[in-house]
């Protein structure tokens, strides 16, 4: 599943969740992480002893050589640097999901009296229908792109930008803490928020892998904690199948069925039970 998460020239968005561990006799705070490829319809979720490192994203990608990884803003997939890009991963596209830019302007709209912080959200809305009318038209890739392309896509993204330069060139005493954070996250995460206007492949947020990584997150108020690392890792394989079989529009409990029908009479052909090819109805063996 590792080899076809990260085949080369894919896309692949990725999010994290904590979870609480027992370690040496009392819980600490854990993270494990999820990478999605949408292309190939396979989850995987990922557990290194806990740690939140930018490294424990780093090693798992290896030389991968994908074309573009989706994120948050979190500093440790901020991997970006020149001292962190192998010769293989130097032209992977980083991007930043802009639902997380949206939700910090709507944070300040809701807490702040800034009638000029709607007009951010505004314009970024715009971003969002305009790609929903595009899925809506089922448009290819190459479509997608003349479109984000277009004259009027370009003529938003000015508008951002020149009134983003206004208003930090006013200084923070005039506005409160919550817009001050919204203009520096989008301002510093600019290119990486816009990238996907340069290609028609590109997803515009990150809403599939926080979708998928939701499950364990409602699943702490009935776990609580794990027991070990093991018990983690567990569960990682665990959500791996299930989100993997959802993506395929499947059922769990149908997928799981046919593969320990297909074990217990012998087969061993791992490559024909996979969730794309096995059924409920016929054995690939």
């Amino acid at each position: 599943m590792k080899t076809i998460v990260l085949e080369k020239d894919s896309i692949v968005n990725c999010d994290e969740a904590w979870c609480k561990v027992r370690k040496y006799a009392h819980y600490k705070k854990c993270y494990i992480r999820v990478l999605v490829n949408k292309s190939q319809k396979v989850v995987i979720f990922f557990y290194e002893k806990g740690s939140r490192g930018r490294d424990v994203l780093t090693d798992f990608l290896g030389d991968a050589e994908l074309k573009g990884i989706m994120s948050d803003g979190y500093n440790a997939y901020v991997f970006i640097g020149d001292e962190l890009k192998s010769a293989q991963s130097k032209d992977i596209v980083h991007q930043v999901c802009m639902s997380h830019a949206n939700n910090k302007f709507i944070r300040a709209v809701n807490l702040g009296n800034e009638p000029e912080v709607a007009l951010f959200s505004n314009d970024l809305k715009e971003f969002f229908a305009n790609e929903h009318r595009y899925d809506e038209a089922g448009l290819t890739p190459e479509r997608r792109l003349r479109e984000r392309q277009s004259l009027a896509t370009k003529e938003i993204l000015i508008g951002v930008w020149s009134r983003l330069e206004s208003e930090l060139s006013k200084g923070s005493e005039v506005r409160s803490q919550y817009y001050t954070e919204a203009l520096n996250y989008l301002n510093h995460f600019w290119d990486e928020i816009f990238v996907f206007l340069e290609d028609g492949e590109l997803p515009i947020d990150n809403n599939l892998a926080e979708r998928t990584i939701r499950k364990l997150t409602t699943q702490r108020s009935n776990s609580l904690h794990y027991g070990s690392d093991a018990g983690v890792e567990m569960t990682a394989i665990y959500h791996s199948a299930i989100a993997t079989v959802k993506l395929h529009g499947s059922s769990f409990w149908n997928f799981i069925g046919t593969f320990f029908k297909n074990i217990f009479n012998g087969c061993r052909d791992y490559v024909n039970m996979v969730p794309d090819k096995i059924t409920l109805t016929t054995s690939q063996c």
